[in-house]
């Protein structure tokens, strides 16, 4: 990412990011969506006007945001050059049980390319966020916003000794 520094005007430039960039952005995002999504379930003060069954359609959207959370983490896995070996070993399964639950994760064969068209394309179709339509088609914008996602979560948290300052936790790893 490069910036320009003008009479203190700073212009960010979107990112242009690989297939394994893509892929680690698109653990954070879901990792984002999920937190903003069980937020909603932690004030009480609705409750009463919640319909028979909400907390269970509630908790069990969670669930399957947190499963694509699990399968993008195989990706984000396999794109760093993780073996099948240690996968299996997480899940307590064998390499061949591994590859058959979690093979159309491996989406290696787009590591070098493009990340918009190539890995995020792939990871646009089981975006997570129950809002149809918000996630981002560019990776790289899509970061940014993580950016400043993640500094409003921690400035929010001031005694937080976790709390990173950069102004760029995510795109800065990229």
């Amino acid at each position: 990412m490069s910036s320009h520094n003008d009479d203190h005007m700073v212009l960010h430039v979107t990112p242009e990011l690989d297939g394994r960039q893509a892929a680690r952005v698109g653990v954070s995002t879901a990792c984002k969506e999920i937190a903003d999504y069980a937020a909603t379930m932690v004030s009480t003060s609705d409750d009463v006007h919640s319909a028979p069954g909400d907390f269970l359609a509630r908790a069990q959207q969670i669930r399957i945001m947190g499963l694509e959370l699990l399968h993008r983490a195989v990706t984000v896995e396999l794109m760093r050059g993780t073996a099948w070996e240690t996968i299996a070993d997480g899940f307590g399964l064998t390499v061949e049980q591994a590859k058959h639950q979690f093979g159309h994760c491996d989406l290696t064969h787009l590591a070098d390319q493009n990340g918009r068209t190539g890995v995020w394309t792939v990871l646009a179709e089981t975006c997570v966020s129950p809002v149809p339509g918000s996630c981002d088609p560019d990776p790289g914008r899509a970061a940014q916003q993580l950016d400043d996602w993640y500094r409003a979560y921690h400035d929010a948290q001031p005694g937080d000794p976790a709390a990173i300052t950069s102004r760029h936790a995510v795109t800065a790893g990229l």
